[in-house]
Protein backbone atom coordinates (compact mmCIF):
# COMPACT_ATOMS: atom_id res chain seq x y z
CA UNK A 1 0.00 0.00 0.00
CA UNK A 2 1.38 3.40 -0.95
CA UNK A 3 0.41 6.46 1.04
CA UNK A 4 -1.15 9.32 -0.93
CA UNK A 5 -0.15 12.23 1.32
CA UNK A 6 2.88 14.48 1.41
CA UNK A 7 5.46 14.81 4.15
CA UNK A 8 8.80 16.54 4.27
CA UNK A 9 10.45 14.18 6.73
CA UNK A 10 9.45 10.83 8.24
CA UNK A 11 11.75 8.87 10.53
CA UNK A 12 11.12 5.51 12.16
CA UNK A 13 13.35 5.08 15.22
CA UNK A 14 13.73 1.46 16.31
CA UNK A 15 15.58 0.00 19.26
CA UNK A 16 15.33 -2.36 22.17
CA UNK A 17 14.06 -1.48 25.62
CA UNK A 18 16.33 1.12 27.23
CA UNK A 19 18.30 1.63 24.02
CA UNK A 20 18.01 5.43 24.03
CA UNK A 21 15.60 5.56 21.10
CA UNK A 22 13.28 8.09 22.75
CA UNK A 23 16.13 10.50 23.54
CA UNK A 24 17.39 10.10 19.97
CA UNK A 25 13.90 10.80 18.59
CA UNK A 26 13.51 13.89 20.77
CA UNK A 27 16.89 15.16 19.58
CA UNK A 28 15.71 14.94 15.96
CA UNK A 29 13.12 17.60 16.76
CA UNK A 30 15.22 19.78 19.07
CA UNK A 31 15.20 22.75 16.67
CA UNK A 32 11.48 22.54 15.89
CA UNK A 33 9.44 25.48 17.08
CA UNK A 34 6.08 23.71 17.04
CA UNK A 35 6.44 20.15 18.29
CA UNK A 36 3.91 17.70 19.63
CA UNK A 37 4.65 14.58 21.64
CA UNK A 38 1.85 12.13 20.87
CA UNK A 39 1.92 9.58 23.69
CA UNK A 40 0.00 6.32 23.25
CA UNK A 41 0.51 4.72 26.67
CA UNK A 42 -2.87 3.86 28.18
CA UNK A 43 -3.57 5.36 31.59
CA UNK A 44 -3.73 3.00 34.53
CA UNK A 45 -3.12 3.44 38.25
CA UNK A 46 0.26 1.72 37.90
CA UNK A 47 1.65 4.16 35.34
CA UNK A 48 0.05 7.50 36.29
CA UNK A 49 3.15 8.84 38.04
CA UNK A 50 5.37 7.76 35.15
CA UNK A 51 3.10 9.58 32.68
CA UNK A 52 3.18 12.78 34.79
CA UNK A 53 6.98 12.61 34.95
CA UNK A 54 7.19 12.16 31.17
CA UNK A 55 4.87 15.11 30.52
CA UNK A 56 7.01 17.39 32.77
CA UNK A 57 10.25 16.26 31.09
CA UNK A 58 8.84 16.76 27.59
CA UNK A 59 7.54 20.24 28.45
CA UNK A 60 11.04 21.24 29.53
CA UNK A 61 12.17 20.30 26.01
CA UNK A 62 9.47 22.40 24.35
CA UNK A 63 7.02 19.60 23.54
CA UNK A 64 3.28 19.85 23.91
CA UNK A 65 2.18 16.39 25.04
CA UNK A 66 -1.05 14.92 23.74
CA UNK A 67 -2.16 11.67 25.39
CA UNK A 68 -4.13 9.71 22.79
CA UNK A 69 -4.13 5.92 22.59
CA UNK A 70 -5.71 5.66 19.11
CA UNK A 71 -8.14 7.30 16.66
CA UNK A 72 -5.82 10.18 15.78
CA UNK A 73 -8.27 11.60 13.22
CA UNK A 74 -10.19 12.96 16.24
CA UNK A 75 -7.25 15.28 16.98
CA UNK A 76 -7.23 18.88 15.87
CA UNK A 77 -3.70 19.36 14.57
CA UNK A 78 -2.59 22.44 12.72
CA UNK A 79 -0.83 21.81 9.42
CA UNK A 80 2.95 21.85 9.50
CA UNK A 81 3.57 20.81 13.08
CA UNK A 82 6.32 18.37 13.98
CA UNK A 83 5.13 15.22 15.74
CA UNK A 84 6.91 12.58 17.78
CA UNK A 85 4.78 9.45 18.16
CA UNK A 86 5.72 7.38 21.22
CA UNK A 87 5.18 4.54 20.45
CA UNK A 88 4.04 2.31 17.60
CA UNK A 89 3.82 -0.97 19.60
CA UNK A 90 1.46 0.66 22.12
CA UNK A 91 -0.67 2.07 19.30
CA UNK A 92 -0.97 -1.38 17.75
CA UNK A 93 -1.76 -3.00 21.10
CA UNK A 94 -4.42 -0.34 21.78
CA UNK A 95 -6.10 -1.18 18.47
CA UNK A 96 -5.67 -4.94 18.66
CA UNK A 97 -6.43 -5.71 22.30
CA UNK A 98 -9.76 -4.09 23.09
CA UNK A 99 -10.85 -2.85 26.52
CA UNK A 100 -13.63 -5.44 26.71
CA UNK A 101 -11.03 -8.22 26.50
CA UNK A 102 -11.70 -9.08 22.88
CA UNK A 103 -9.08 -9.03 20.14
CA UNK A 104 -9.23 -7.29 16.78
CA UNK A 105 -6.69 -9.25 14.76
CA UNK A 106 -6.97 -7.06 11.65
CA UNK A 107 -5.67 -3.96 13.45
CA UNK A 108 -3.17 -3.19 10.66
CA UNK A 109 -5.65 -1.07 8.69
CA UNK A 110 -6.76 0.90 11.74
CA UNK A 111 -3.17 1.73 12.73
CA UNK A 112 -2.35 2.58 9.13
CA UNK A 113 -5.22 5.09 9.09
CA UNK A 114 -3.82 6.73 12.23
CA UNK A 115 -0.34 6.90 10.70
CA UNK A 116 -1.67 8.33 7.43
CA UNK A 117 -3.50 11.02 9.39
CA UNK A 118 -0.25 11.99 11.14
CA UNK A 119 1.65 11.99 7.86
CA UNK A 120 -0.94 14.27 6.30
CA UNK A 121 -0.86 16.72 9.23
CA UNK A 122 2.84 17.02 9.99
CA UNK A 123 5.92 18.63 8.54
CA UNK A 124 8.20 16.20 10.36
CA UNK A 125 7.04 12.92 11.85
CA UNK A 126 9.25 10.82 14.12
CA UNK A 127 7.86 7.44 15.18
CA UNK A 128 9.42 5.41 17.99
CA UNK A 129 9.09 1.63 17.88
CA UNK A 130 10.52 -1.38 19.64
CA UNK A 131 12.69 -4.07 18.14
CA UNK A 132 10.84 -7.14 19.39
CA UNK A 133 11.92 -9.55 16.69
CA UNK A 134 15.23 -10.88 17.94
CA UNK A 135 14.36 -13.08 20.91
CA UNK A 136 14.22 -16.30 18.91
CA UNK A 137 11.45 -17.58 21.16
CA UNK A 138 8.30 -19.35 20.09
CA UNK A 139 5.17 -17.38 20.87
CA UNK A 140 1.48 -18.15 20.92
CA UNK A 141 -0.48 -17.44 17.73
CA UNK A 142 -1.88 -14.12 18.96
CA UNK A 143 1.57 -12.77 19.85
CA UNK A 144 2.85 -13.99 16.47
CA UNK A 145 0.00 -12.10 14.77
CA UNK A 146 0.86 -8.94 16.73
CA UNK A 147 4.52 -9.24 15.72
CA UNK A 148 3.56 -9.85 12.09
CA UNK A 149 1.41 -6.70 12.00
CA UNK A 150 4.12 -4.62 13.70
CA UNK A 151 6.61 -5.86 11.11
CA UNK A 152 4.25 -4.86 8.29
CA UNK A 153 3.88 -1.40 9.83
CA UNK A 154 7.67 -1.06 10.06
CA UNK A 155 7.97 -2.01 6.38
CA UNK A 156 5.28 0.52 5.38
CA UNK A 157 7.00 3.31 7.31
CA UNK A 158 10.43 2.37 5.93
CA UNK A 159 9.02 2.85 2.42
CA UNK A 160 7.76 6.32 3.38
CA UNK A 161 10.92 7.68 5.01
CA UNK A 162 14.14 6.85 6.81
CA UNK A 163 14.80 4.24 9.52
CA UNK A 164 17.27 4.67 12.38
CA UNK A 165 18.26 1.74 14.59
CA UNK A 166 19.44 2.79 18.04
CA UNK A 167 21.73 0.65 20.20
CA UNK A 168 23.25 1.96 23.45
CA UNK A 169 22.10 5.48 22.64
CA UNK A 170 23.74 5.74 19.23
CA UNK A 171 22.44 5.39 15.70
CA UNK A 172 23.80 2.30 13.99
CA UNK A 173 24.72 2.40 10.32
Amino acid sequence: MQFLGKINDLRLVIGGSGSGKSDFAEELLKDSDKKIYLATMPHSPSNEERIKRHVRRRASKGFITIEKTKHFSELELSEGCDILLEDLPNLLANEMFLSDGSVYVDAYQRVLEDLEFLIAHSRKLVIVSDDIFESGLDYDSLTEKYMQILGRLHAFLAQQGKVSEIIAGIECP
